[in-house]
C-alpha cells in the first residue's frame, strides 16, 4: 500500500468513526443541559445577620438529562444536584449531592405514559415561590419518590389521572428526597421531617392517585394516598437505660393516608391556585422510639440521660393543611404570594400556624432572579408548628421561637444552559 492509498484509507476510517460520533454528540447536546443557583439570606432581628449583613450560601450545580428520542417510545429523565444548595443535606444527611429525579419511562400510544424510578409524586400542586419552599404544606408538594407511575392524559379529553406506587421515600432506606425548600426545621420532630428521617421512620409501600377535570383555563383535582410508615434500622423501642435494645428497620409499622382537593388555573395574566389536605399518620405513640444508641448502649438525648427516661419521637399525627397561591405575569416579571396554613391535631400541643411568602422573579434570559420575603408564624402563635424548644433564635430563617414572627429576605439567582 503506497502513501496515497494509506492516506485515503485513514481518511475513510476517520469519516466512518466521525459519523456515529457526530450523531452521538448531537443527541447528547439535545438531551443534556446544566444549571446552577446560589442564595443570599438575611434574617431580621438576628444578631449575626445584623452584624455581617447576611450571607451568600447554598450553591448547587445541576445536571439535567432528558432523553426523548423520536425512534423509540422509551425515554429517560434525570436531575443530579451537587452542592449544599441541592437541598440534600437539610433532611438529616450530610451528603451534599443526590438525584432529585432518575426515571426510565415509556409512552403507550398518545394517552398513557409509564415512569419507573424516582419521579414526581402526583399529589395536589406545588407552590409558586422558589427558595422558601412548601412551608406549612411541607410533605405534599414537590415530592419525588422511587416507584412506578402511570399517567393517563388523552388528547381532547377534559379528564386526566395519574396513579403511582411509591416503594420508598428515597433510594434504599434514605429519607432525603431533596424537596425544594426542605430547610424548614432542624430536628426529628420538626415540620421539615413530615415523613420522618434517617433516624426515626420513613414512608414506604404507598399508593397515590390524582384525578383531574379541566374546565376552561382551570383544572380541578382530587388527590389521595395511603400506605405505610416504618421505623428505621437500629432505633430503640420502649427501652430504659438498664435494658437497652434496638429494633430492625421496619419492625414497627403504622398506616398513613391523606386526601386533598385543589384547583389551579389562570385568568388572563393572573394565576391562581388553592388546596386543602387532610392527613393522618396514625396515633402519635405507635412508632415511639428513640435515636440510635451511643457507645455505652444508651439512648442519646439533648440533655443528660436520666434513669428511666426515653428520648422518643412522634409521627405528625392527624391534621389539615391549606394553601392559597396567586401570581401575576407582568412581562419578564412574575409577582406571587403563597399563604400556607397547618392545623395539627391537639395531641401534638402545637398551635395552628400560618406562613406567608411574598416574591417576585425576573427572567433575565438564561435564568431567573428571585426576591422573596418570608413571614414565619404570621399570627405569632405561642407554640407554632415550626417552633423548637430551646432552639437558637434562627436556623437559616426557617423556624421561629415561641410567640415570635420571623422575617427573612432571600435573593436567589439561577442560570441554565
Amino acid at each position: 500500500m503506497n502513501k496515497t492509498t494509506k492516506s485515503l484509507a485513514a481518511s475513510g476510517a476517520a469519516l466512518t468513526l466521525a459519523a456515529p460520533m457526530s450523531s452521538a454528540l448531537g443527541a447528547l447536546e439535545d438531551s443534556v443541559s446544566f444549571g446552577a443557583w446560589f442564595n443570599y439570606e438575611y434574617v431580621n432581628d438576628n444578631k449575626a445577620d445584623e452584624n455581617v449583613g447576611g450571607d451568600i450560601d447554598y450553591p448547587s450545580f445541576n445536571i439535567y438529562v432528558n432523553h426523548h428520542p423520536d425512534d423509540t417510545p422509551w425515554f429517560l429523565d434525570a436531575e443530579l444536584r451537587i452542592g449544599e444548595g441541592s437541598f440534600q443535606s437539610f433532611s438529616g444527611d450530610d451528603r451534599e449531592w443526590g438525584f432529585k429525579e432518575l426515571a426510565v419511562g415509556r409512552s403507550y400510544g398518545e394517552a398513557w405514559t409509564m415512569r419507573l424510578g424516582k419521579t414526581e409524586v402526583p399529589f395536589t400542586y406545588s407552590r409558586f415561590n422558589f427558595w422558601p419552599g412548601e412551608r406549612m404544606a411541607r410533605g405534599f408538594g414537590d415530592q419525588y419518590n422511587p416507584g412506578l407511575r402511570l399517567d393517563y392524559d388523552p388528547s381532547g379529553s377534559a379528564f386526566d389521572m395519574s396513579l403511582m406506587f411509591i416503594k420508598s421515600q428515597n433510594w434504599g432506606d434514605d429519607t432525603t428526597s431533596q424537596d425544594d425548600g426542605a430547610k424548614i426545621g432542624y430536628d426529628v420532630n420538626s415540620l421539615g421531617q413530615h415523613w420522618g428521617s434517617n433516624e426515626t421512620y420513613r414512608k414506604v409501600n404507598t399508593l397515590v392517585g390524582d384525578f383531574g377535570i379541566t374546565t376552561g383555563d382551570f383544572r380541578h383535582g382530587l388527590s389521595v394516598q395511603a400506605g405505610q410508615l416504618a421505623t428505621q434500622e437500629g432505633v430503640y423501642n420502649d427501652i430504659t437505660p438498664d435494658d437497652p435494645s434496638t429494633i430492625d428497620g421496619g419492625d414497627e409499622t403504622e398506616t398513613h393516608w391523606a386526601a386533598g382537593l385543589y384547583t389551579e388555573g389562570s385568568v388572563e395574566a393572573l394565576e391562581l391556585a388553592g388546596q386543602v389536605v387532610h392527613f393522618d399518620q396514625g396515633d402519635l405513640g405507635d412508632l415511639y422510639a428513640s435515636d440510635t444508641e451511643d457507645d455505652k448502649g444508651r439512648a442519646p438525648a439533648n440533655e443528660e440521660f436520666e434513669p428511666g427516661e426515653v428520648t422518643s419521637f412522634e409521627t405528625r399525627g392527624e391534621g389539615q393543611m391549606a394553601m392559597l397561591s396567586a401570581g401575576y405575569n407582568a412581562g419578564d416579571f412574575f409577582n406571587y404570594a403563597d399563604l400556607s396554613m397547618r392545623f395539627p391535631d391537639s395531641d401534638l400541643d402545637q398551635d395552628d400556624t400560618t406562613d406567608l411568602v411574598l416574591g417576585s422573579r425576573y427572567d433575565y434570559g438564561p435564568g431567573w432572579i428571585y426576591a422573596e420575603f418570608t413571614l414565619t408564624n404570621l399570627t405569632q402563635e405561642d407554640t407554632p408548628v415550626s417552633f423548637q424548644e430551646d432552639a437558637p433564635v434562627s436556623q437559616g430563617g426557617f423556624y421561629t421561637t415561641s410567640g415570635d414572627r420571623q422575617e427573612t429576605v432571600h435573593l436567589t439567582m439561577d442560570y441554565y444552559f
